[in-house]
């Protein structure tokens, strides 16, 4: 598919949230002597029920998000090691990352005390349960903060690890390894960058295999959160030979923040039975010549979390919604 990138101008402040065509609020009682007199048909946008001029179903179209241009978040970043991969807990006063500050890619923790507060510096030592002597990274946290899933570089059992916590002032449990999002694992297909949406009915990830075209999109349902998840299905429309990763699901299945090659896309679709439409790159968010990664919008988003490498290193940054 086409990827270029265009200048898009960033509108005005507007109501956050998705947007759709103006709606027409009672239908038009006619007789039927009128609905012959229209030929049986209606008005452009209407239809003839039986002597009534009933309006169509509205047509889900929000607009793509746009956003303030991006700012470093100092706290959380190192001058030298990798950072990357933020998550936050819905409250937005608890942050997992993977740094490489320790010398080993690992997940680090940072809170704080309000929205206003400064970060504090990052810890390795409170995710201890979670960090082995391989590679942890690409956590994925829960919106309530007592579930984590994440992407753990072991041999046999590399793939997506999920960890839990009986409340957020208690240590992380042993992490035990997702046979269900890790599929095709004995066949050579590697899962990674899981993301479990809000609700938790649904994850995407991004898989490499046999039959992938390199890293592509999959998702995975389920009924409830207590049920087994359903098998993965590509979202086809939206990979291609380039490398899809990191992506983020909300708005009940229907929006999707990912990255492909080296920019964020966002994508939406009518309803979770229907493909993702073409993709619009996050013009705001992306730099020249830099990779933009690990996109984590908030639960109102209002604001957007994400890593780039337009300083040089990789670093956290986020910038807030200005638009729809």
């Amino acid at each position: 598919m086409s990827r270029q990138k265009s200048s898009l101008p960033v509108p005005t402040a507007a109501p956050l949230g998705g947007t759709s065509p103006a709606r027409r609020s009672r239908r038009l009682g006619v007789s039927w002597g009128l609905a012959l007199a229209l030929g049986g048909a209606a008005c452009e946008d209407q239809q003839v029920i039986i002597g009534t001029l009933a309006p169509e179903p509205p047509v889900y179209a929000p607009e793509r998000p746009r956003f303030s241009a991006p700012e470093k978040v100092g706290a959380l970043s190192d001058d030298v090691a990798r950072d990357e991969d933020p998550t936050l807990t819905g409250d937005l006063l608890e942050i997992h990352f993977m740094s490489e500050r320790g010398g080993s890619q690992d997940i680090w923790i940072s809170r704080r005390a309000d929205l206003d507060a400064p970060w504090e510096p990052p810890s390795v030592e409170v995710a201890a349960e979670l960090n082995t002597d391989v590679n942890e990274d690409t956590p994925a946290i829960s919106n309530d903060g007592l579930r984590l899933w994440f992407f753990r570089n072991s041999d046999p059992q590399a793939g997506i690890w999920m960890s839990e916590r009986a409340s957020r002032d208690d240590p992380w449990g042993a992490p035990v390894y997702v046979d269900a999002l890790n599929p095709g694992h004995d066949g050579g297909t590697q899962a990674m960058n899981a993301h479990v949406d809000l609700p938790e009915l649904r994850a995407v990830v991004g898989l490499n295999g046999p039959e992938t075209q390199g890293w592509d999109l999959a998702i995975a349902s389920r009924d409830s959160p207590d049920d087994p998840w359903g098998e993965f299905v590509p979202i086809a429309e939206l990979n291609d030979e380039g490398e899809q990763l990191a992506p983020f699901l909300f708005d009940d299945g229907r929006q999707l923040l990912f990255r492909s090659g080296d920019d964020l896309f966002w994508a939406r679709r009518q309803t979770t039975d229907e493909p993702f439409e073409a993709p619009e790159p996050l013009e705001e968010l992306n730099a020249p010549d830099a990779r933009e990664n690990d996109p984590y919008l908030s639960p109102d988003g209002s604001v957007v979390f994400f890593s780039s490498e337009r300083s040089g290193g990789s670093d956290i940054y986020e910038a807030r919604r200005v638009a729809p």
